[in-house]
């Protein structure tokens, strides 16, 4: 924890607990750091809803907690789970649902039981998918999601050190058949590392050489970081323009050999910002739009990653491609979500009947053109400065057909409550602001 601090003393940290060896005994040593930091810790269990178990397992671990005096909520995944990628699907489901609580609680720590054998599962996975630098480096330490810090703490402790601690702290657990499915690629990976471990190749060494690509990660990142500071714009509207010149001349004299791909990395970070991304898009077609930016003076707007990329001048000009929005949430009073995997929104603490009228979705073309009726177009001047692709992305407040509030239009139509949305606020790449990979 030391490592991943500094900490407030009045932290506010959350942590997943499965019930499992592993969360256990991160929840049990956090307990004791809580009590020797004054921080205030709660415990998340997410029931995935896919084992008649699952419930009474949650409930076993509140009721652990309680005994401690451990705060403890259970998060439920609902509606359909799909037939294919029903782990991945799953894995996406929990950290939203934890993101979330997070969020909507205040909670800016997330501590996760991921163990040095799990970083090690991580990399010999990527390896076998033909993984660059980005994914050998398997898991940091620290990682920002959307405003909420996801903490490792034992990614360099061993499972069998983290098991010795269950047994000898006596912490009751329990086990989930799906840990055993072979169905499953990460249960066929954690075999073989038994059988690489038995010819003596350990979890430790192969989790020191991911350390190796997680340092050249960061010091990559860090480049980008630089770069992006001399050649970029982000603006709070969510979107960006990058002067080409600058990609095409990346520092070459510092690395020749770093250049492009520190260019292609801060492509790759602008369009992951832009278009609400969680990893970039894929190497090769990543690979064609450089190719495109740099070689071809007559540049033809393209799509990629949720994006619109254009030409302007002499500058590149990324945007998040409108029409393809389709996330709509509904007012929430006093909670802080996330919308379009681009912004969060903070909304006012609004009576409950009130907030049920009303939603958040895209303005789009039609909003747009609401606005303008009603509106005195010496009013609409300064909005006007925004690209009109980019007003259409930009989240706002509907009820049935009518707009009636644009943060960041500063526009309200004076229907209805006072003010709805309190803050919204942009979510730019970690490393954009100068926050590379965390190693330990």
């Amino acid at each position: 924890m030391r490592a991943a601090g500094p900490f407030p003393g009045d932290a506010a940290v959350a942590v997943a607990v499965s019930g499992g060896a592993d969360s256990m005994t991160l929840l049990s040593l956090a307990h004791d750091w809580a009590a020797e930091t004054g921080a205030t810790l709660t415990a998340l269990t997410v029931d995935h809803g896919l084992r008649p178990e699952a419930g009474a397992e949650a409930a076993q671990v509140a009721a652990w907690c309680k005994a401690h005096g451990i705060a403890h909520q259970t998060l439920v995944w609902t509606g359909d789970k799909p037939d294919n990628g029903l782990q991945a699907a799953a894995r996406d489901a929990r950290y939203t649902l934890l993101h979330e609580w997070c969020h909507a609680q205040g909670h800016t720590e997330l501590l996760v039981a991921h163990s040095q054998n799990d970083q090690a599962e991580t990399y010999l996975m990527r390896m076998s998918r033909g993984s660059g630098i980005d994914g050998l480096a398997a898991m940091p330490l620290v990682s920002d999601r959307n405003g909420v810090r996801l903490i490792r703490p034992l990614l360099t402790v061993s499972r069998a050190r983290i098991e010795a601690t269950t047994a000898v702290r006596s912490l009751a657990t329990v086990s989930d058949p799906s840990n055993r499915d072979r169905r499953y690629a990460r249960v066929r990976m954690r075999d073989k590392l038994k059988l690489l471990e038995a010819h003596g190749v350990s979890a430790a060494a192969i989790a020191g050489t991911a350390r190796v690509f997680g340092n050249m990660r960061a010091a990559r990142e860090r480049a980008i970081a630089v770069l992006a500071g001399d050649i970029a714009v982000l603006h709070l509207q969510g979107y960006a323009s990058i002067a080409r010149a600058g990609l095409t001349g990346a520092n070459p004299e510092a690395d020749p050999g770093l250049a492009p791909e520190t260019a292609r990395g801060l492509v790759a970070a602008v369009l992951m910002s832009i278009g609400g991304l969680d990893y970039p898009p894929r190497r090769e077609r990543l690979a064609r739009l450089m190719a495109d930016i740099l070689q071809n003076v007559d540049f033809r707007p393209r799509t990629l990653g949720n994006c619109v990329i254009s030409s302007r001048g002499g500058e590149l000009f990324i945007r998040r491609e409108h029409r393809t929005i389709r996330h709509v949430i509904p007012v929430e009073p006093g909670r802080r979500v996330i919308w379009d995997r681009r912004f969060t929104v903070e909304f006012a603490a609004i009576p409950a009947t009130e907030a049920a009228r009303y939603r958040i979705c895209a303005l789009g073309e039609d909003g747009w053109r609401y606005i303008v009726s009603l509106s005195d177009p010496r009013d609409l001047v300064e909005f006007r400065e925004i690209p009109g692709p980019v007003r259409y992305a930009l989240p706002a407040v509907w009820y049935d057909e009518k707009v009636v509030e644009v943060p960041h239009l500063r526009y309200q139509s004076g229907q209805g409550v006072e003010k709805i949305v309190e803050n919204v606020e942009f979510l730019i790449q970690p490393l954009l602001k100068g926050h590379p990979f965390w190693v330990i």
